[in-house]
């Protein structure tokens, strides 16, 4: 296949990078600086860019089977310089252009949407204290924007949410959990080498397309 990666220079994104080259894959990463990617592979093309500039955006989505973004929000701090949740309009603007219709993309728990009515209660009311907060309205607005940027689009996406990856070997063993709550129970730590190698294996695989995941080791 060849995979379009977004933030391919991150701590989730050098590790898919790896993995799809790895596995035979022919790899475009999109990023910002190419200084902070080291890889190098005779299959892999960086591009470099903003993930507001639709020119660049597009060039790096066009011809490819699957899009992967390793994205995570700013929990804490004022307004950032990554557009994330513009910078997804355009991915998936380029990604209806170009036909490509599989898209992985990972974030944190907020992005999540619950539904059972309670717990979606319950969430709606913790946005409202959280947007109170300098601290945590950014990320609780950018977090929203995304969302539902990626659940009104009409390609097949697939949300995974994590909530505290960290950078211990991979176990090969991830638990997966539906937002209809079947699956498995999961925890909050995950490997980020299991989180690429989980967002990898979806690439290709249809069996969570339109769904939100929660996953753990």
């Amino acid at each position: 296949m060849k995979l379009t990666i977004f933030g391919a220079s991150g701590r989730t994104g050098t590790h898919l990078a790896e993995q799809a080259l790895a596995a035979g894959h022919d790899v475009v990463a999109f990023i910002r600086n190419p200084a902070k990617l080291t890889l190098r592979h005779e299959r892999l093309r960086i591009a470099q860019g903003e993930l507001t500039d639709e020119v660049a955006v597009e060039d790096a989505v066009r011809g490819a089977d699957a899009v992967l973004a390793a994205l995570r929000p700013k929990i804490f701090g004022g307004p950032r310089d990554l557009p994330l949740a513009s910078g997804t309009g355009t991915i998936l603007a380029a990604m209806r252009t170009h036909g490509v219709r599989r898209l992985v993309y990972s974030w944190g728990p907020s992005i999540l949407i619950p539904r059972n009515p309670l717990l979606r209660a319950l969430r709606g009311a913790s946005f409202a204290l959280f947007r109170l907060l300098p601290a945590t309205r950014p990320m609780v607005n950018e977090s929203a924007a995304v969302g539902e940027a990626i659940r009104s689009s009409d390609r097949d996406w697939t949300i995974v949410a994590v909530t505290a990856p960290d950078d211990t070997p991979g176990s090969g063993s991830v638990k997966v959990r539906t937002a209809t709550g079947s699956g498995d129970r999961v925890g909050s730590r995950i490997s980020r080498a299991d989180l690429a190698e989980f967002m990898l294996t979806q690439a290709d695989d249809p069996r969570y397309a339109r769904q939100e995941l929660r996953i753990s080791n």
